[in-house]
């Protein structure tokens, strides 16, 4: 795929017979694989991208990348036009490269949800001070529910995460989070969750996503996390970028659609961003910033 560039904005898209066609290449679609294998992500990946295609008139590849930071990565060299990333990681990103939100998810009618700090159920340890000295494992610096909400929550606390514990893993996936903690390779992980009703039990969380049978203890619940987007490339056409918004909405439209929004994205259907949730995220990340509890990237 050639670069992008700002003088292409116009010509990176012709129009014909109703349809969006590219110039140069195909379009791209990418996600992170982060609760579930590569391999169980790739065959709905592609069931994703034959649909966009159909809808857009224009071969569409779904990619998956490593990591939150590789993703990123990949934007800035203009190897991905569109891609599933979280809000911080959009709001991060977009320091330093163009992006526009196009799609939210939807998941029990909430438009968002919680980062925790989580232990395997057995351990002895159950509150957060008796975690102090403990191994601590961290999805990603760009991870909201991962990465900057818990520690945001333990400065709340007047807890220096970088003194509390006695050593921190990044793992790079929700998934790796929850296989280090159930393994017993450190002692607590971040992840994400939703508050259930009073009384109730968690049903939708990281360790439940990756083992439905592993018991789980939730130790602390962060302040709420707006839920994670659909995103383009800022350099293509804006009629490109309301096409792929559309086919998005149409997903929802159809049980097929509906099946793979649940399976790829664990979402009910996509609607129209909030543009306030990003500007309090933005806060939060200066805060963050401010002091010293997410890292420069």
């Amino acid at each position: 795929m050639r670069p992008l560039h700002k003088k292409d904005v116009a010509e990176d898209t012709e129009h014909k017979n109703g349809t969006i066609r590219p110039v140069s290449s195909d379009l791209t679609f990418a996600v992170v694989p982060s609760t579930r294998s590569t391999e169980s992500v790739e065959p709905l990946l592609a069931q994703l991208a034959s649909f966009l295609s159909r809808e857009l008139g224009t071969p569409v590849r779904g990619i998956t990348t490593p990591s939150y930071s590789d993703l990123v990565a990949d934007f800035e060299r203009d190897r991905i036009h569109f891609a599933w990333m979280s809000p911080l990681q959009l709001v991060l990103a977009q320091e330093r490269i163009s992006l526009r939100a196009l799609a939210t998810s939807m998941r029990s009618d909430r438009l968002e949800y919680c980062g925790v700090l989580f232990t395997e159920s057995s351990n002895a340890r159950r509150t957060l001070r008796e975690l102090e000295g403990a191994k601590v494992a961290w999805v990603d610096p760009t991870s909201a529910s991962g990465y900057l909400y818990p520690r945001l929550h333990l400065a709340a606390r007047g807890i220096d995460p970088d003194e509390f514990f006695a050593d921190e893993l990044f793992c790079h996936s929700h998934r790796e989070v929850v296989n280090a903690v159930f393994s017993g390779k450190v002692e607590v992980g971040a992840t994400f969750a939703a508050r259930p009703p009073s009384g109730a039990p968690v049903t939708r969380a990281g360790f439940c996503d990756v083992d439905p049978a592993a018991e789980a203890h939730i130790v602390e619940w962060t302040a709420t996390i707006p839920n994670d987007l659909m995103v383009a490339h800022g350099l293509l056409s804006a009629l490109l970028h309301t096409s792929f918004e559309q086919a998005l909405f149409r997903l929802s439209e159809s049980d097929d659609g509906r099946a793979l929004l649940s399976g790829l994205f664990g979402a009910e259907k996509l609607v129209v961003p909030d543009p306030r949730p990003l500007g309090m995220l933005r806060q939060l990340v200066q805060q963050a910033r401010e002091n010293g509890l997410l890292l420069q990237l």
